[in-house]
């Protein structure tokens, strides 16, 4: 159906406008001027051809045209059930009759249809149709079959978005029972009886994106009726983890209450927020609501601390300052508290150790924290150790540390909480051991075959001409294996120890964070050939740029690099409907995991789980049962 018509100027500028106005009185001016002496019909004739040129050039520049809109958004429909039973006639203060008027003068159409397409019923099964104004016959029906409506209702109608249940809510035939297999939600509303008591979620207000580790408002709007003024309590749920909550006090024009948090991971991600029921209100069905906020990365916050500006420290710092992406705080030590100064300390340049500040206050607004050759005793306390592990634990990011002659042993950390986090275990060494001085060429494991960190190029045999065709490192500390549950990339074959190959880089998952372990502080040779010979997008001097690239992509928790990928059907997911999902599963090694115990489930917003059955499909990829989302 079109809506009507109307007339518009497609060339409607007021200049325009106003010249053709002042062209039609000069006409006129013109015609009375000329006509002098004519007979009045010859006069009139004459006038009426200056009007019709004047007429003919203002529609040839106005363009005027009628504009018809062909075509209408497809609304969803709401059903609108009206109780025509006896008990609605009952009584001094029978609502039926109000009801009726209500009915004929608000109109519902009018009210709701920009957003719905709204039809009417009564009771019975099948639900029969109102014709707007039918409920003034009366309410004579003998019978109240609530429940058998609705699921009749829902057996005619699954599409219907909504029901809005004008009832006294007397079910004579299931009293007590709630219909079940609904697929839409129910609005009861009791006409005639005041303001029904109940609280709910009116609005959440959320900012068109978020960015990782920045702080991110939430602003819920509550609607209040009947329950005068009070408190709730409003919480944020991830995954069914309270985020934060907040009391919120409301009146009878509603309240609001702002949730502030700070996402640790990227990606479309699904929040709800619940508010507390209260003793009397009418239903809790609208005490929750959902939704999704994309949370992006504006840019990778790194914090670096170096223990003395080697060749490394510097190559490093500036290959993560030439990164867009990267926004890099840098702390070097150029002078140590031994070293001997012939000025006063109120003289120097330098400035303080910032401790408490990058390792209390500032360490939760970084992405990952490198250490760098730096031995930390004479800077850091060791209980702000024990916040850089609670940092990639429990707030997911990422750590890495550097060799050199002050780092990992050398540095003072065996024992130390970082010690309990890396991916090394570096204990044991023999007096004079700790540091190996010597060229050597690294070797790479299977799993670093395969990890990304070292996927430079595409082709797999590319991939291996490029890092036989690295120079050699220089340099190594003392490692004595990889930790249970660590992954080893790359392997010093000339260094051995009762396990074998001294581990050079590798790398674990720990708790919600990820660490990085590269014991040696000559990776710099790698971007020697850049400077040189090396061709800077496919040669060696590559290899150096890819590697750190890679490096914080993992480390930061980079989509995808995750281990576990879901791929979900295109589309909303609509209550009684078929879904099938398929999930692809790496190991720690990002080889296909095969024979994984794969378990999920799917979580319904009021809490309700349905249990997923996964089958291997093929070697890491897995597809689970279909299943039939639950009616609410």
């Amino acid at each position: 159906m079109s809506s009507p018509a109307e007339w518009v100027l497609l060339n409607g500028h007021p200049g325009w406008v106003a010249a053709l106005l002042a062209v039609a009185a000069l006409a006129l001016a013109s015609g009375f001027r000329s006509g002098r002496g004519l007979t009045p019909g010859r006069r009139a004739f004459l006038l009426a051809v200056r009007l019709a040129a004047v007429a003919a050039a203002a529609a040839a520049v106005l363009r005027p045209a009628r504009e018809v809109e062909l075509t209408r958004p497809r609304l969803p429909p709401l059903a609108v059930v009206v109780d025509t039973s006896r008990s609605m006639a009952l009584g001094p203060q029978a609502p039926g009759p109000a009801l009726a008027r209500w009915l004929a003068g608000a109109g519902l159409e009018r009210e709701l249809g920009a957003f719905y397409r709204v039809e009417r019923f009564g009771l019975g099964d099948p639900p029969p149709a109102l014709a707007p104004g039918a409920e003034e016959t009366g309410f004579a029906a003998p019978h109240t079959p609530l429940g058998l409506t609705l699921e009749a209702l829902a057996r005619v109608r699954p599409d219907t978005a909504g029901v809005v249940l004008l009832s006294d809510g007397r079910d004579t035939e299931r009293p007590g029972e709630p219909a079940e297999g609904l697929p839409f939600p129910v609005y009861p509303v009791i006409p005639g009886t005041g303001p029904v008591p109940d609280l709910w979620i009116e609005a959440v207000d959320l900012p068109p994106v978020a960015f990782i580790r920045s702080p991110v408002e939430v602003r819920v709007r509550l609607g209040a009726a009947g329950m005068g003024e009070g408190a709730s309590t409003v919480t944020l749920l991830e995954a069914g983890r309270p985020l934060r909550s907040e009391t919120a006090r409301f009146g009878e024009e509603g309240g609001e209450v702002t949730l502030v948090f700070t996402p640790t991971r990227t990606g479309r991600r699904a929040y709800r927020v619940e508010v507390t029921p209260l003793p009397g209100e009418a239903t809790v069905e609208n005490n929750r609501a959902q939704f999704s906020l994309n949370v992006v990365r504006d840019k990778t916050r790194v914090l670096l601390v170096a223990g003395t500006p080697t060749w490394d420290v510097s190559f490093l710092q500036r290959r993560l300052r030439q990164d867009p992406g990267v926004d890099l705080i840098a702390f070097l030590i150029l002078r140590t508290p031994h070293d001997v100064s012939l000025v006063p300390q109120d003289e120097l340049s330098l400035i303080p150790f910032p401790t408490r500040e990058l390792f209390s206050e500032e360490l939760p607004s970084f992405d990952a924290v490198i250490f760098a050759n730096f031995d930390f005793a004479p800077y850091v306390p060791p209980h702000f150790l024990e916040n850089v592990a609670r940092f990639v634990r429990e707030d997911g990011g990422g750590f890495a540390m550097l060799g050199g002659d002050r780092s990992f042993g050398l540095g003072g950390y065996e024992g130390s909480p970082l010690a309990e986090i890396l991916p090394v275990d570096f204990s044991g060494a023999a007096p004079g051991r700790a540091y190996q001085s010597g060229r050597f060429r690294p070797r790479l494991t299977e799993s670093g075959l395969r990890h990304p960190l070292f996927q430079w190029l595409p082709h797999p045999e590319e991939n291996r001409v490029l890092w036989n065709g690295l120079p050699p490192l220089e340099g190594m500390n003392w490692m004595l294996r990889a930790r249970p549950g660590a992954v080893v990339l790359a392997e010093n074959p000339q260094a051995r120890t009762e396990y074998g190959p001294q581990p050079l880089v590798a790398l674990a998952e720990v708790g919600a964070g990820r660490t990085l372990a590269v014991a040696t502080d000559s990776l710099w040779h790698w971007a020697l050939p850049a400077a040189g010979v090396g061709d800077p997008a496919t040669g060696t001097g590559a290899a150096y740029r890819d590697f750190w690239t890679r490096a914080l992509r993992w480390l930061v928790h980079d989509p995808e690099m995750e281990l576990v990928r879901l791929a979900v059907p295109p589309g909303p997911l609509r209550a009684g409907h078929e879904v099938r999902l398929r999930a692809r599963v790496l190991d720690r090694s990002y080889g296909p995991a095969e024979g994984a115990a794969v378990t999920g489930a799917l979580s319904s917003e009021d809490g309700e789980e349905v249990p997923l059955a996964w089958r291997e499909a093929s070697p890491g990829e897995y597809v689970a049962s279909p299943v039939d989302l639950p009616r609410r």
